[in-house]
């Protein structure tokens, strides 16, 4: 198990690893103290950097196709791809890069299907092998100052098979010294256990965060006023199309609790909306409170 005690700084201009104190020095007063354990926490957030401190890499990992369409919730995929493909987009290549890899050539998907149009210039590599990062990922994560390509810092990644492919390149992103989010929603496995169980397992990685598609989005960008809008769009756009892959849910026969015993009726008892589009409701407020930094709003 990877140790839970040492932390990287991978965002900034330079990459340091270092120690957290076990305990605080006894000789510090109790206001020196609490300063102390906040420039700590300050200085290793658990969060995604923000994207204008650091480069970063949507990494999708595909899988066979004919296998694609028996993977439980294979679709969630594309769905969360679609949304990082318009970040990316948004972002632009000073900030971000996109990588896609499987057992297709690059003129097979370049206009991927399921309704997602792939980025013109991400990066499409034909993978055989477990991990992502074949040679020619490897030149867009690592880098090489002779061609002029920036080395990412940090890698948000999502696709097939979760025990496998992410699992794999995610280990061997952490050897490189890179953060790494995984995207639990954008993963999927034919087997629920193999699925749960690699999330678990990924959850004790230092270094490594397993989160949503929705919150990296927020976290990626931390309501920069020049993304505001844009954001809460790719939000509201990715909540609606969340909603049309999902089951729906199991109505009960009976009204429970409604005191007239009349039947449950799919109006009254399925309206149950998509756990993604809570962030669109604080996303308008905070389109709001940006507006302040132009008069004429965006």
């Amino acid at each position: 198990m990877r140790d839970t005690h040492t932390h990287t700084h991978f965002c900034g201009n330079a990459e340091s690893q270092t120690s957290l104190p076990p305990s605080l020095p006894p000789s510090l007063p109790p206001s020196s103290s609490s300063l102390f354990r906040m420039s700590e926490l300050a200085e290793y957030s658990r969060l995604i950097q923000k994207f204008d401190t650091c480069r970063t890499a949507f990494m999708m990992c595909r899988g066979q196709e004919d296998v694609e369409p028996h993977t439980r919730d294979f679709h969630n995929a594309f769905q969360v791809a679609k949304a990082m493909a318009a970040v990316h987009q948004l972002l632009g290549p000073e900030w971000s890069v996109f990588v896609a890899t499987g057992p297709y050539s690059s003129q097979d998907t370049r206009h991927a299907d399921h309704d997602v149009q792939l980025p013109e210039d991400a990066i499409i590599a034909e993978n055989v092998q477990t991990s992502m990062l074949v040679p020619e990922v490897q030149l867009y994560i690592l880098g090489d100052a002779e061609r002029g390509i920036s080395p990412v810092q940090q890698v948000i990644i999502w696709g097939c098979e979760t025990y496998g492919c992410v699992l794999q390149t995610s280990d061997e992103l952490l050897a490189h010294g890179i953060r790494v989010a995984v995207l639990v929603d954008g993963c999927t496995s034919r087997i629920a256990e193999m699925h749960d169980t690699a999330i678990l397992q990924m959850s004790h990685w230092d270094g490594l965060m397993v989160t949503t598609a929705p919150s990296a989005i927020m976290q990626l960008t931390r309501s920069d006023a020049r993304f505001v809008k844009p954001i809460i769009q790719i939000l509201k756009t990715f909540a609606a199309d969340w909603s049309t892959t999902q089951p729906l849910p199991e109505l009960s026969s009976q009204r429970v609790g409604g005191g007239d015993g009349d039947p449950a009726t799919a109006v009254s008892d399925a309206t149950a909306a998509s756990p993604v589009s809570a962030v669109t409701t604080a996303g308008d407020a905070a389109t709001k409170r940006n507006s302040a930094y132009s008069g004429k709003g965006y």
